[in-house]
């Protein structure tokens, strides 16, 4: 596996996962609901859910909006 780059952030006392990658890369699926993936050599954008541990596409020109308390949608 290589990931360009993960970073971290911090949204209502939780930690996500921000990770950024090549399309060929294999995913990481230890990281917390509701972080982020963006394949930088395609520009196609998911969130991970933590049920199916897969991540799921943004459907493109969508917003996401993450909120603590209700979790995410888009």
């Amino acid at each position: 596996m290589t990931v360009v780059s993960t970073n971290r952030r911090v949204l209502g006392g939780e930690v996500y996962n921000d990770v950024r990658c090549l399309s060929t890369d294999e995913k990481p699926t230890d990281v917390k609901n509701g972080s982020t993936l963006v394949e930088i050599d395609t520009g196609k954008g998911y969130l991970f859910d933590a049920d199916s541990k897969a991540w799921k596409q943004i459907p493109q020109g969508s917003s996401v909006v993450i909120n603590p308390a209700s979790g995410v949608s888009f």
